[in-house]
């Protein structure tokens, strides 16, 4: 009875979706994960619980579980205007309805009920390749790489793990990501930090930026976590 039992709890743990929340470090981080820098985006979701509104995007998929990076707002809507710092202001995200400004970059939200996800509370190590990159320039080099051969915006996540800030990305070589998903990551060192990596290709030096600019450089967009992956996690004893 008891092989059985467990037997059926295993069943039903494969058919439940699981989703595991990750805490951006603002609602700037879940835009620019969004936007493409091409006047194009993925689209965004606003899902409310406990009478607060999350700005979810929808990340890896490790599993059967959905990694949903998140961001609270009080704010509602279904269309965002994301304005990227200029030599005149910082980073701006506002809910609007007016699309009739030129040359802006606009991010479709769609208010969804996740309900029917079940919270997952972490992703076991085992489950991922963890590769660590000895110097972070070479990480951000290889994404950028990755990304140009599809014609996309290179992204990587920062996050503190155990007061050190790391910088990391899911299969920066899809040759080691056959069997299972592979994070890649590396110390950022003192690094300033950024919403941009600003690297250069002919002295490969790495360093942070919070716009882009300059035709000397390639730019990875910076996705700040407010926590580590769990995978990363030392187990509580």
């Amino acid at each position: 009875m008891e092989k059985r039992k467990k037997e059926k709890e295993k069943d039903k743990e494969k058919e439940e979706s699981k989703m595991l929340y990750l805490r951006a470090a603002s609602i700037g981080d879940i835009c620019r994960y969004a936007c493409r820098f091409d006047f194009t985006s993925e689209t965004l979701l606003l899902s409310k619980e406990s009478g607060s509104n999350k700005l979810i995007a929808l990340g890896e998929r490790i599993d059967g579980t959905q990694i949903a990076y998140f961001s609270d707002t009080r704010e509602n809507g279904n269309l965002i205007l994301y304005e990227p710092a200029t030599e005149d202001g910082e980073e701006r995200v506002a809910f609007t309805s007016n699309t009739d400004l030129p040359n802006k970059q606009y991010i479709n939200v769609m208010r969804a009920d996740l309900s029917k996800f079940v919270p997952a509370t972490g992703i076991d190590s085992k489950k991922v390749q963890l590769i660590k990159v000895e110097n972070a320039a070479d990480l951000v080099s290889a994404v950028i790489r990755k990304a140009s051969s599809n014609e996309r915006l290179a992204s990587l996540y920062a996050f503190t793990l155990e007061s050190e800030r790391l910088l990391g990305a899911f299969d920066a070589l899809d040759a080691l990501s056959n069997d299972k998903p592979a994070f890649f990551f590396a110390s950022a060192g003192s690094a300033k930090h950024g919403t941009f990596a600003r690297y250069d290709y002919r002295s490969n030096v790495l360093d942070f930026s919070d716009r882009m600019e300059g035709h000397a450089y390639v730019y990875a967009k910076i996705i700040n976590l407010a926590e580590p992956f769990p995978f990363l996690k030392k187990p509580a004893k």
